[in-house]
């Protein structure tokens, strides 16, 4: 049996070794400390984890997107489930679980290669609405 539940900070740890299934570089413990704590903290952001048998094996991260010109909407910032209990219905319980706590319209951004995602939030009634680049530059330099 499993159990969604809001995060808190003692999930730090396993929500980190669990991200690492995303495929980005892990981060330091006191680093996803660092993150979860901001999220938790956030009046716009919200973390919840799913437990399977005792064991931390997924969580989503949701956030409110305000838009000035155009209506608001909860995005999902992530989502991930270890590739061991993959199949068993964890991964639409979190994003069921987000919904049910906030309702309105929600988003995802996959990137292109991620099929099985995109296969994923389909399953779930997602809907492809735009295609668009993303463009990004570090401006610590100052220098526009």
């Amino acid at each position: 049996m499993h159990k969604v539940r809001e995060a808190v900070l003692d999930d730090a740890v396993e929500i980190n070794r669990v991200s690492k299934h995303l495929g980005y570089d892990a981060l330091t413990e006191g680093e996803a400390a660092e993150k979860l704590h901001t999220l938790i903290e956030s009046s716009v952001d919200q973390v919840y984890v799913c437990e399977y048998q005792g064991e931390l094996v997924g969580w989503i991260h949701i956030f409110r997107a305000n838009r000035l010109a155009s209506p608001s909407f909860y995005e999902i910032g992530g989502l991930v489930v270890k590739p061991s209990v993959r199949g068993l219905g964890l991964g639409k319980a979190l994003v069921r679980y987000a919904c049910e706590q906030h309702k309105g319209i929600f988003r995802v951004r996959c990137n292109e290669k991620r099929t099985e995602a995109h296969r994923f939030y389909e399953g779930l009634g997602f809907s492809g609405s735009k295609s668009q680049r993303v463009f990004q530059s570090d401006f610590n330099n100052g220098e526009i």
